[in-house]
């Protein structure tokens, strides 16, 4: 009786705790600018509470202490699921609205929330914000896309001045990158050290390198999305930044009084020709960059959005290299390009549950290549040209029993110009204008992401596309013959325009399939099928701007390529630690290679110089991430190989005797991490550790002695590697030191890049060593090896960066 009186008693005075409300607090904010965001509708998940932001994203809800789900919405930004624990009497959260152009797309994994990332059955999917991205060292303090990427696993560059990525193994050419959807063919700057992204503009990147979404085709690797970020200021913003390489401003500002209107506009320029004069063997060196993005975005009402995009990138470059013409000698090789792009997307939503985008894109790279004539004013000049253009609409609702559909259809249209050459005033060279390629892509797509149980969730894709070549041109056939040389060339056939020359076309499926084991960790699975049409044609290490573009034809096919990959997931020390384990294989056929002394410059018949076979890529992939506290950072460690093989019937038309070599970026070993400390004031350190397994070069077989001169043998391809590659950098960014709060704010940001000077090899190329070497370098041979590096030594610079509103 003493127990039942004494039960009662503690569940009366217990019931008022138990059941007592908590107070709590909410601020929402824009995740890109940091800037208060107002009147965004707030629900609580499973209840009638809910609310509406005020004009300083505030708002107090009373809810009873437990775990809630917040969900928050606004029109052209992401909708937010939030899951809260409340067990004190008041509470206190920030909210982080994404902006996009697509209210509804969360097919897309836009957010950084690891509970999220352990739901969802996408794989391969990192996310980069320009808050991210800013606290890395990187060279030259320039803040920089392809910087921050290379810290990810499986994410490499051909060196320190790379004209692109390598993600997990595969070439360059076989990433897909988009600037809100238009492509970026020469996605860097300055000999390859930065990318082109106007910093300012810059709102998100996702990478995608396992289960692809579907809306995207056209490559077998990866596509990098990078979006720019939506004006969203309800007054004048302006920002900027002073460094030692480059500088950029932005504004940001409403155009209309209704505030409907807006513009963010961005630009920087880099005039770092000081920096090659004060070293001798650069003294001619000259270097010029410029990139912008303009950004105009209307809101009539909350169910149609306009967004206008436009971008512009030019570089100019010159640089010491003897160039010979017919007997024409240039003692200097200047590089002239430029990439001009335009998006117009319009979004319709229907309801909160379908919208309905529609996008056009227009894009023109246009790259030269200049040779002033040595003793005279001519200049003789080669140029090419890529024009894109792209119609694609897209549908997404959500239909019942959880399913998230996704569907529509894309058309693309290729215009080439490969190459002319204008002799300007040389009466020895000839002009040359190589044959234009057209092609023509149309695609349907359709998926479908939805919970097949309370823990097993499903991504089902299906791409379908058509590739047409199209006139005017000629083809030209050779036979049975698996050689493709002039020798066997048996007919030539010309088109008209607008004529089918030659088509392809295929299936390309995609799954991914996540199972929690539970609400700490999950195991996924992916499937990603895809093609590529257009190839970039280079035989070097890394493409140059000027490198040539070809669209599949009778003789080159486009490269296919399957992915498989499975991966384990954890949640351990209440979410403030990700750890993540991704293991992967990719078949490629009809891999790109090129023949021994291939030589693509100005050649009419680009396929006999061009033979294909297959690849292969494979791999491990551990890391580990800390998001919260004063300490945060992660460390990727990757298993990676990449190898090929290209059996063809004779010597020029094999690699290695047909069997598998080491790929251009087979890098086994790579280990990053970076820290930053935060005391969430003033002072913010960071660090970047690297260490990599350099990638494979050629070394010769032996030598042959032509008038007294050794000249190297090469017969085998990738048959060495060069030494191991490490580096630290170092940040410190000293936040608006006077800590006062004002319109103005600056930061000053000091980066060392290299910090311990390591002279990490670039290159090792042979030649006739100097007379009188020492025999202990290079021992009896004729020949020396010699090492080229870009960065040997520490590289220190300080960058101010502004913001006033």
């Amino acid at each position: 009786m003493r127990l039942f009186t004494t039960a009662i008693l503690f569940f009366a005075l217990a019931a008022p705790v138990f059941g007592q409300s908590t107070t709590l607090k909410m601020t929402t904010i824009d995740a890109s600018t940091r800037s208060a965001l107002g009147f965004v509708n707030v629900q609580i998940e499973g209840s009638n509470s809910n609310g509406t932001t005020d004009e300083n994203g505030d708002l107090t809800l009373t809810l009873p202490r437990g775990k809630h789900f917040i969900l928050a919405s606004f029109v052209g930004y992401e909708t937010l699921r939030r899951e809260t624990l409340l067990s004190s009497t008041s509470t206190r959260i920030t909210l982080e609205l994404t902006p996009t152009a697509q209210v509804l797309q969360t097919i897309e994994v836009r957010s950084n929330d690891a509970s999220e990332r352990l739901e969802r059955p996408m794989m391969g999917v990192e996310r980069l914000s320009i808050a991210d991205i800013e606290i890395l060292p990187v060279a030259l303090g320039e803040v920089d896309v392809f910087r921050g990427l290379q810290l990810l696993s499986g994410v490499n560059s051909a060196g320190e001045a790379s004209n692109g990525l390598s993600i997990r193994g595969g070439t360059i050419d076989q990433n897909l990158v988009l600037f809100d959807g238009a492509p970026i063919f020469t996605p860097t700057h300055l000999f390859g050290l930065f990318s082109v992204f106007t910093p300012d503009a810059l709102g998100s990147v996702d990478l995608y390198r396992a289960n692809i979404p579907a809306r995207f085709g056209g490559r077998i690797a990866s596509v990098l999305d990078v979006r720019s970020r939506n004006p969203s200021s309800n007054h004048f913003k302006m920002q900027g930044g002073i460094g030692l390489v480059s500088s950029h401003l932005s504004v940001e500002t409403p155009l209309t009084k209704n505030k409907k209107l807006q513009l963010l506009a961005g630009g920087r320029a880099g005039l770092s020709d000081f920096l090659f004069t004060s070293i001798e063997r650069l003294k001619n060196t000259e270097s010029r960059f410029f990139d912008s993005t303009v950004k105009l975005r209307y809101t009539p009402n909350p169910s149609n959005i306009f967004t206008l995009v436009g971008f512009y990138s030019k570089d100019f470059y010159q640089i010491d290299l003897l160039n010979r013409f017919n007997g024409i000698v240039a003692r200097q090789n200047q590089n002239d390009y430029f990439t001009l792009n335009g998006t117009a997307e319009w979004l319709k939503i229907f309801s909160d549950r379908t919208s309905l985008q529609t996008r056009l894109v227009r894009s023109n790279h246009r790259p030269q290549v200049l040779f002033p004539q040595e003793d005279t004013e001519n200049v003789v000049s080669f140029a090419s040209q890529i024009r894109y253009t792209s119609l694609q609409s897209i549908l997404e609702t959500q239909g019942r029993g959880g399913h998230h559909y996704f569907g529509g259809i894309q058309l693309q249209r290729y215009d080439l110009n490969p190459g002319t050459l204008d002799p300007g005033g040389a009466p020895s060279v000839a002009a040359v204008q190589l044959d234009q390629e057209q092609a023509l892509e149309a695609s349907i797509f359709v998926e479908d992401e939805w919970m097949l149980s309370e823990k097993t969730r499903v991504s089902l894709g299906l791409r379908y596309t058509h590739f047409l070549q199209l006139g005017p041109g000629e083809e030209r056939s050779y036979g049975d013959s698996p050689i493709v040389e002039d020798p066997f060339l048996e007919s030539t056939r010309s088109f008209a325009g607008g004529q089918v020359m030659h088509s392809y076309g295929g299936l390309e499926p995609r799954l991914g399939i996540s199972h929690q084991l539970s609400p700490k960790v999950s195991l996924k699975a992916a499937y990603a099928s895809s093609r590529q049409y257009l190839q970039n044609i280079f035989n070097a290490t890394t493409p140059v701007p000027s490198s040539r573009w070809k669209v599949a034809d009778n003789n080159v096919r486009p490269q296919r390529g399957q992915l498989v990959s499975s991966g384990a997931y954890f949640l351990p020390g209440l979410g403030r630690y990700e750890i993540s384990v991704e293991a992967y294989y990719r078949a490629i056929e009809d891999l790109l290679e090129y023949k021994p002394g291939a030589e693509f410059f100005l050649n009419p018949r680009v396929e006999t110089d061009i033979i294909q076979g297959q690849g292969q890529a494979y791999g491990v992939e551990i890391g580990v991430k800390k998001r919260t506290g004063t300490l945060t950072g992660e460390i990727n460690y990757a298993y990676a190989r990449s190898r090929n093989r290209v059996p063809g019937p004779t010597f020029g038309t094999s690699v290695n005797g047909g069997e598998w070599y080491n790929g251009y970026f087979d890098q086994p070993h790579t280990f990053n991490s970076n820290f930053t400390i935060d005391d969430g004031r003033t002072n913010r350190v960071s660090f970047n550790f690297v260490v990599q397994s350099n990638r494979p070069y050629t070394v010769p077989n032996g030598f042959l002695t032509i008038d007294n001169q050794p000249i190297p043998i090469f017969l085998e391809r990738n048959n060495d590697r060069m030494p191991l590659y490490h580096r630290l950098d170092f940040s410190w960014t000293i936040h608006n030191p006077r800590l006062v709060k004002k319109r103005w704010v600056g930061d000053w940001t000091v980066t060392v890049y290299n910090l311990y000077g390591r002279k990490n090899a670039y290159n090792i190329y042979y030649q006739g060593r100097d007379p009188g070497s020492p025999t202990a370098i290079f021992g009896n041979s004729p020949l020396g090896s010699y090492r080229l590096t870009i960065f040997g030594a520490p590289i220190a610079s300080l960058t101010y960066s502004f913001k006033f509103e």
